[in-house]
């Protein structure tokens, strides 16, 4: 196999780049068209577009017999590290701090009309160590925060940049090798451009499956779970119970005429009175209750080590704490009732056989004429019915 001559690396090497920037740009815009894309995205774009040209206008300075006036590719390289560092900022939720570091970014890039190339080349690998350090920190804590391996491959892409640009200063100032410095530095940029790609990649793609799994178990109206969470979330919950000999509870909530108030005053309204209801039962209920939206005007409420009288405590709270919070709407006041069940069991408990109860007990404080409280022991069944005053 004969040698690759020198010079066909540099277009090996930039046809590589251009390929990873194609493939991000490609990721970008097939996110893009996704309703909730993440935050970052267009800045991550901004960047890889950025480091392209940049890579482009050092390539056209290596192989120009005539030097450049301004050292363009320096420039770039301080931009794009302050773009990558506003990306991963926008990602991670946190602002403070652009306009400091976007000052001195400024100062950085006006300084290539008064330096010498070598003095040049020390201002842009000490601004882009910085730059990456402040952007290693924010995606380090991000993915300790989101539990995202992606962006740890971006902090990882960081540290080895500021490693890298530690021994490139070290090798010209210590050592007097400047060609040797350069050459780490642009190894370092290399490596730092591929990783950061990388974990941008994964970090969309986690992210993305976490999505899917938060849709799968959470009812989007109102971020309370659905059956499918509900039932997951209570898996270790009622195992324990059934060893424990332990008392459960269950109380079904329903929101008395939902669907005249759909028709007299729009499905938005009616969202509302959803959301109020459910905001309700999260307020009310302990840590360790699960709350869960059934059906389209029904929650489930799951009372671990509660029994049944505990539970018809809890359910009248609830059933008083909703009538007291009437939804205002075009300046018109509608009152807001919910209607509840209350089943328990003690020992073994089976969700089925849980929901199935309190929605009988539900069911017939409806037709006992709504905004109160029915309960059902099934052992033996007994009803009893709470009305609330007129």
């Amino acid at each position: 196999m004969e040698l690759i001559h020198p010079d066909n690396w540099i277009v090996m090497y930039f046809g590589l780049i251009f390929l990873i920037t194609c493939a991000q740009m490609l990721v970008v815009y097939v996110l893009s068209d996704v309703g909730n894309h993440s935050p970052g995205l267009g800045l991550y774009a901004v960047y890889f577009m950025a480091a392209l040209l940049g890579w482009i206008a050092f390539a056209l300075q290596q192989g120009s017999a005539i030097p450049m006036v301004i050292d363009i590719p320096s420039v770039a390289s301080i931009l794009n590290s302050y773009i990558l560092f506003m990306a991963a900022g926008q990602r991670a939720g946190f602002t403070r701090g652009r306009v400091a570091l976007g000052m001195i970014c400024l100062v950085a890039c006006l300084s290539v009309f008064f330096l010498r190339p070598r003095e040049m080349f020390g201002v842009q690998v000490a601004s882009a160590a910085f730059f990456f350090l402040a952007t290693g920190v924010l995606c380090g804590w991000r993915c300790w925060k989101k539990d995202n391996v992606g962006d740890g491959i971006i902090a990882v892409a960081a540290l080895m940049m500021v490693l890298g640009v530690a021994s490139a200063l070290y090798m010209w100032l210590a050592r007097g090798n400047f060609a040797l410095a350069q050459a780490v530095t642009f190894g370092s940029y290399s490596s730092a451009y591929v990783l950061v790609a990388m974990g941008f990649m994964a970090s969309m793609l986690i992210e993305y499956q976490q999505n899917l799994s938060h849709l799968a178990t959470k009812d989007p109206l109102t971020q309370l779970l659905n059956r499918r969470g509900l039932e997951n979330a209570l898996h270790v919950t009622l195992a324990e119970a059934s060893r424990s000999r332990s008392p459960t509870a269950a109380v079904m909530t329903g929101i008395d005429h939902c669907k005249e108030v759909n028709g007299n005053f729009g499905n938005d309204a009616g969202d509302q009175v959803i959301r109020l209801v459910a905001k309700c039962l999260q307020r009310l209920s302990r840590a360790s209750d699960v709350v869960a939206r059934t059906g389209g005007d029904e929650f489930l409420l799951i009372l671990p080590h509660t029994d049944l009288d505990g539970a018809r405590v809890l359910a009248e709270r609830i059933r008083m704490d909703v009538a007291q919070r009437p939804l205002v709407v075009n300046q018109q006041r509608i009152p807001v009732t919910v209607s509840l069940g209350v089943a328990g069991a003690v020992g073994e408990a089976e969700l089925d056989k849980l929901s199935h109860e309190a929605s009988r007990a539900m069911h017939l404080a409806k037709r006992g004429g709504r905004n109160r409280v029915a309960s059902l022991d099934s052992k033996p069944i007994l009803l009893t019915t709470q009305l609330s005053k007129a």
